[in-house]
């Protein structure tokens, strides 16, 4: 007998559309049949007139806890998750301590496990240079390694302390440690000399307005950084990945890299498809993000890169704040702290894209199913709908139009989702399934905390980086 039936839903997935049915036995997939010849189960879903995808992957993903859970806990970020369809996310290494070993992302699984409502992977840092503490954290689980290439922010210095290198010999160092790992070396790509040199223009000349951010990080300096790390990438033969893609001129890099054969894959965010500098302007230091909104135009360069392959994949940069943090930029922006939360648009901002025909249905769902579970070697259980993978599902009715409320969110920052309040957008979420087990109904999270897993990559062997 099945555990759980999934009936007379339309299995949406890269791989196209089909009408059939799911059955689940001991939270994996067991059969994929035509609609109404699955075998007798325990519990069954009707899912007429839904969308049944792979559970979505947010892999780009901020938490706080422990530090400051007054900006997010593990179990609030993870019970936002769920809510908007995500069933797995990554995190990023900045904490206090900052993840750079494996003693530290054992500690900080440690303190995650007993409050996760969804799945969690985590970076490491590359940054420290140093082999043994890279590969202790591949030892424990790293699915990727992340750098912030800048100097450590002054009053932030507890959390990226290990996270950060901008010399043009120690990014190529850090990529050559963590090519020896197999897993991807993901890079924040700005310029930093670049963006000294800026900022401390503006700010000599008084400047703290809201242009001020845009203007101190244009779209240049983004594509200088890319376009070295593409030529890394060549060079080494390197598996890098690119996160929070913003500019026109980036994607022009990485197009002409891949093209070249480089080991490149890319990322962009759902704020950079939708938002652009008149956002800023409208809500001040609750849209102040690095990379910043640029313009409609660039914009138009990123969806057509997700459409042409270019971009891989899209994660949210879910970066909570309390709404005090914010508020300290609207007399001076540059006390603001970056980043805006997202886990809870992803699923609704990209099936309103594929619904809508501004991308392929198909290639929506890649961008956060399939793609993200390949590269950081979370493939074959997660990102699909196939027998033997985990029965990670997200149920999606797309029969209505939906205003965004983010008063009624999960995520303990959803009072700094201001630019994200109000949008219109197709369909919601109905369900959402971990391993077999409804966490969300549609209308609350029914899951528990402690049933999300800690993740580790399935192999060290490098990963196929041809997702496109």
């Amino acid at each position: 007998m099945l555990d759980l039936a999934i009936v007379n839903g339309t299995l949406a997935s890269e791989s196209g559309r089909v009408q059939a049915d799911i059955g689940i036995v001991d939270g994996r997939i067991a059969q994929l049949a035509a609609s109404g010849t699955l075998a007798e189960a325990r519990k069954t879903i009707d899912a007429t007139g839904m969308l049944v995808l792979p559970g979505v992957i947010d892999s780009h993903f901020h938490c706080r806890a422990p530090a400051n859970p007054e900006r997010e806990t593990f179990a609030t970020g993870t019970r936002a998750a769920a809510a908007g369809g995500v069933t797995t996310v990554i995190e990023m290494p900045i904490s206090i301590p900052a993840t750079t070993d494996g003693p530290s992302l054992r500690a900080r699984r440690d303190v995650a496990e007993p409050e996760l409502y969804v799945d969690m992977a985590f970076y490491s840092s590359s940054a420290t240079l140093d082999r043994d503490r890279i590969q202790s954290a591949f030892n424990e689980g790293a699915v990727a390694y992340k750098a912030f290439l800048q100097d450590v922010p002054v009053g932030r210095e507890a959390e990226f302390t290990g996270l950060c290198i901008y010399r043009n010999h120690d990014i190529l160092r850090a990529i050559e440690l963590v090519g020896e790992t197999g897993r991807p070396a993901v890079f924040h790509a700005e310029d930093y000399d670049t963006l000294s040199y800026i900022g401390s223009r503006l700010e000599s000349s008084g400047r703290n307005d809201i242009a001020a951010h845009w203007e101190w990080r244009p779209s240049y300096v983004e594509a200088i950084t890319v376009n070295t790390l593409c030529l890394m990438a060549e060079a080494t033969g390197i598996h890098v990945h690119l996160p929070h893609i913003s500019a026109a001129l980036s994607v022009e890099a990485i197009r002409a890299a891949k093209d070249r054969g480089a080991p490149v894959t890319a990322e962009t965010c759902p704020q950079y498809l939708l938002f652009d500098q008149d956002t800023l302007r409208q809500h001040g230091p609750f849209a102040k993000c690095n990379p910043p909104f640029k313009t409609k135009a660039d914009n138009e360069a990123l969806w057509e890169g997700l459409r042409d392959g270019t971009i891989d994949t899209v994660a949210t940069d879910h970066s909570p704040f309390t709404i005090e943090e914010k508020e300290a930029g609207f007399d001076n922006i540059w006390l603001a702290p970056p980043g805006l939360p997202g886990v809870e648009i992803l699923t609704q901002s990209m099936l309103t894209a594929g619904l809508n025909g501004r991308l392929p249905l198909e290639r929506a769902i890649q961008v956060m199913t399939s793609n993200p579970a390949r590269i950081f070697g979370l493939s074959p259980a997660k990102g699909h709908l196939n027998p033997g993978s985990d029965a990670d599902v997200t149920i999606y009715d797309p029969s209505q139009e939906v205003t965004i409320d983010t008063s009624t969110w999960e995520s303990r920052s959803r009072g700094i989702g201001r630019a994200w309040h109000g949008m219109q957008v197709t369909g919601r979420v109905a369900t959402t399934i971990l391993r077999g087990t409804v966490i969300y109904d549609g209308q609350s999270i029914v899951g528990e905390p402690g049933y999300g897993q800690f993740l580790r990559t399935a192999a060290k062997a490098r990963q196929d980086v041809s997702v496109s």
